[in-house]
């Protein structure tokens, strides 16, 4: 059964078993009648792919049947089986990794992290997380022929079509290697690499706050400031998959200086060195002179929320410096939705209320009176959940023409 789904990313049509397992999976229970309304397709055909996918265990009768009032016979309800498949999510940091086994919903199972050297290889990194793929799979019992995909999310730009991690600035040793390539010939199923903040975009789309939303621009602030943008229900990538990479914008053009910034400017070049957690931190240090070297995005803005002047000016001044990009994605994009992720807005929801009205107070047009601000809502496993979902999208997102998979990719499963 396998084979037949991912098949269904080589050809323009996608394979009818496909569509029913999307549609099911997505509205939660579906009789046949409705499946053969959604789908076109005649009642035989689809009571004899329904038998095929329930045999395979991929759908359930649920005992249930329709509670709306028809006339004629009641009709039986159908069920997704999200456990009749897994998907393993790995997430690569600086200095440390997660991996984690979802089900076909992206609903964790097992996860395990682990550090390493930031000497350490790709290879030697690979194989760690080989290791604690094969655990978690013992660990939980699960069977090797119920996987069905890897997604893996690192910093840097990604050629997604071979898996090649292109340019890192923290991992300047791997640039050139292939991150799938063990990982394919281990376990025999499809790897998809990407940049950290795109999966993590992708999994705001999928499961979070963008859920719906086929127009939509998530901001990360972190380690720098990045991009993930979604368009018609697709990642934007790019001609060289380094869309979004907001970062590397300069200030001098936004007019970013000393007078109207005076915690935050010091004399960054850009917004990947301006809009960072580390920045936020050493603002507040400086000018609150509070030396306590525990200080955290977190601590500060609960300093904030208690009254601390200094905490709120910087936290304000941040935020304003954060509007700049987002006005930028808003005239250039048009997006229906802009999603704000990291520990400012996890710590401080407030975030997104007064982006909304910055954004109003400077763009006076009918894009920022159409755009929602909304904090991410997948957390600390955004990137975990968004390499999942690099999996899930492939299987289950409708097809478009010059989708995202070759035949080469796919001989693993073919």
């Amino acid at each position: 059964m396998w084979p037949v789904i991912h098949r269904r990313s080589l050809h323009f049509r996608e394979p009818n078993e496909v569509r029913i397992l999307r549609l099911v999976r997505d509205r939660q229970a579906l009789s046949r009648i409705e499946l053969s309304r959604a789908t076109g397709l005649h009642k035989a055909t689809v009571s004899g792919l329904v038998a095929k996918l329930i045999k395979a265990g991929f759908l359930q009768d649920t005992g249930e049947v329709e509670t709306r009032q028809r006339v004629g016979r009641k009709r039986a309800l159908l069920r997704f089986l999200p456990l009749a498949g897994l998907v393993i999510g790995v997430d690569i940091r600086r200095t440390g990794a997660t991996v984690a086994i979802t089900d076909l919903n992206a609903h964790v199972l097992q996860q395990n992290s682990f550090s390493y050297h930031q000497r350490n290889s790709a290879d030697q990194v690979m194989s760690r997380v080989v290791a604690i793929i094969r655990q978690l799979l013992k660990r939980g019992r699960h069977p090797r022929t119920q996987l069905v995909g890897i997604g893996v999310g690192v910093q840097g730009i990604v050629d997604y079509s071979n898996n090649t991690l292109v340019l890192s600035q923290n991992k300047k040793a791997w640039e050139g290697e292939s991150l799938g390539t063990r990982l394919e010939r281990e376990f025999g199923v499809p790897v998809y690499v990407e940049n950290d903040v795109k999966s993590m975009a992708l999994g705001e789309y999928l499961l979070g706050a963008a859920k719906g939303s086929r127009h939509f621009v998530y901001i990360w602030v972190g380690e720098g400031v990045g991009a993930g943008i979604i368009v018609n229900g697709q990642l934007l990538r790019g001609i060289t998959s380094s869309a979004g990479e907001i970062g590397y914008n300069s200030l001098e053009f936004s007019a970013v200086d000393k007078a109207r910034f005076p915690f935050t400017f010091r004399g960054q070049e850009m917004f990947g060195q301006i809009l960072t957690d580390a920045n936020l931190i050493e603002s507040y240090r400086r000018n609150s002179k509070d030396a306590a070297e525990n200080l955290t995005v977190p601590s500060i803005t609960e300093k904030a929320a208690l009254g601390d002047s200094i905490a709120q000016q910087v936290i304000e001044e941040f935020i304003s410096l954060l509007s700049i990009p987002c006005i930028m994605m808003l005239n250039t994009l048009n997006p229906e939705m802009i999603i704000v992720g990291g520990q400012l807005s996890q710590s401080y929801p407030a975030v997104a209320e007064q982006l909304q009205r910055r954004i109003h107070r400077d763009l006076l047009a009918p894009p920022a009176e159409a755009v929602r601000i909304r904090c991410a809502a997948n957390g600390d496993r955004g990137v975990i959940l968004g390499a999942a979902g690099l999996v899930l999208h492939d299987l289950f997102e409708p097809l478009q023409r010059g989708s995202r998979r070759t035949s080469q990719r796919h001989s693993a499963v073919g």
